[in-house]
């Protein structure tokens, strides 16, 4: 036991007591239905740190956030009778000096899920996996969160470089998306990621994409137009596919596309029409995780099976290592996870070892020596550029402008 947790008041800690905290609960800001936490870690939350009927009835200050940050911190450490819920077990609750503590700041590091933007449900498919279709709660924005962050900026107390999960419901259907993306952008408040099923095409992802701005992630689950109806509740594997190509030809290297392994499409059929559909689409990362095991659920030994191949065989045609965000998850379950699924994967990797000759040529963009022109194609070409078409003949170049579509 520390000599902080024996302490009646965080009033009496000393700058050299060991306390419990962890960054999330100092400067983490997460909005959901219920109110504002301070992290939301896939199958974890910490406890609502304001109510969703305090928002409505305009009683949040600055002041009240940080208050509640120490009620929690103090929670943990023993120092009230407040419930912290999952923090007692949380992975990312470290101890260190009092004296590195701090609870005045929004932001100002990148943390998995320490910024979430999750105060709405409203969703256009049913996923199976999906807590809110699984419970059909699905409801518009609760509350203005912009309001809130203006309560730290006004004090000069929002920072920068934080890692932005803008997720939901489906974040290109909410009435005030862009304005939400713009304060995100002109408030320099650091890497913005927007998850989107990509069923409805946004100019304004299309737009910071091309700027590099954000990083859109999609889970497409599988490359099967039938297992995407089941799975998703909503026939709209053309569209998104279509969509995913539109966001590619952006010519952003922010493109991230996921796999969540069910039960429904862990078959092979799935996982090969998966791995045809990210050698089309070139994404810049691709993910797998498991369907999050909540409540008394664990992942289960057919899904690190699956996740293993699939991850194998996407590194052997793609060249690339696919990604794992649950690493960065605080649920101890996924602690056995990764290490049984390294061993899987190591397992793999010995019995079909990869080699660069695997590699798809399409993937890897190789640039293919073109043959030598012949006399004709030296004098007089034509060639279809962003806006104009550009007309060569005997070493003159004319330029005529095109008629554009706005994607």
């Amino acid at each position: 036991m520390t000599e902080a947790i024996q302490r009646k008041s965080i009033n009496d800690l000393k700058p050299d007591d060991m306390v419990k905290v962890c960054p999330h609960i100092q400067f983490g800001c997460c909005f959901q239905l219920d109110g504002i936490h301070a992290c939301c870690l896939g199958t974890t939350i910490s406890p609502v740190l304001v109510r969703l009927d305090e928002i409505k009835e305009n009683k949040v200050t600055y002041d009240l956030i940080v208050e509640r940050r120490k009620e929690l911190f103090g929670a943990i450490n023993k120092l009230n009778d407040k419930p912290c819920g999952f923090c007692n077990d949380c992975t990312f609750v470290k101890e260190v000096p009092f004296k590195d503590v701090s609870f005045e700041y929004i932001g100002g590091k990148p943390l998995p899920a320490g910024m979430n933007v999750q105060h709405y449900t409203a969703c256009n498919e049913r996923c199976e996996y999906c807590c809110y279709a699984q419970n059909n709660d699905f409801k518009p924005p609760q509350y203005d969160i912009l309001k809130i962050y203006d309560l730290f900026k006004e004090k000069g107390k929002l920072r920068g470089n934080n890692w932005i999960d803008f997720s939901g419901g489906e974040p290109a259907a909410l009435k005030d998306f862009e304005k939400i993306l713009t304060y995100y952008d002109e408030n320099n408040m650091g890497t913005v990621v927007v998850y989107t099923n990509a069923t409805i095409f946004s100019q304004k992802i299309y737009d910071l994409l091309a700027q590099n701005k954000i990083i859109l992630t999609t889970s497409v689950d599988t490359g099967l137009k039938s297992t995407y109806a089941k799975l998703r509740g909503l026939d709209a594997f053309d569209s998104v596919m279509e969509n995913l190509m539109k966001y590619r030809n952006s010519g952003t290297s922010n493109l991230w596309l996921k796999y969540v392994v069910t039960e429904r499409n862990r078959t092979e059929d799935d996982m090969w029409s998966f791995i045809m559909a990210m050698l089309a689409i070139s994404p810049d990362r691709i993910m797998i995780c498991p369907d999050f095991p909540y409540g008394d659920r664990e992942i289960p030994v057919e899904t690190v099976d699956f996740v293993a191949k699939l991850w194998h065989l996407l590194e052997k045609y793609t060249g690339m290592v696919p990604g794992d965000f649950t690493s960065e998850y605080g649920d101890p379950k996924f602690e056995k996870y990764h290490r049984d699924l390294a061993q899987k994967i190591e397992e793999w990797n010995k019995k079909d070892p990869i080699c660069s000759c695997d590699i798809a040529y399409s993937y890897k963009r190789i640039n293919v020596p073109l043959k030598k022109p012949t006399f004709l194609q030296q004098i007089f070409s034509i060639r279809n550029e962003r806006t104009h078409k550009v007309l060569r003949l005997f070493g003159i170049k004319l330029k005529f402008k095109r008629n554009q579509r706005k994607i």
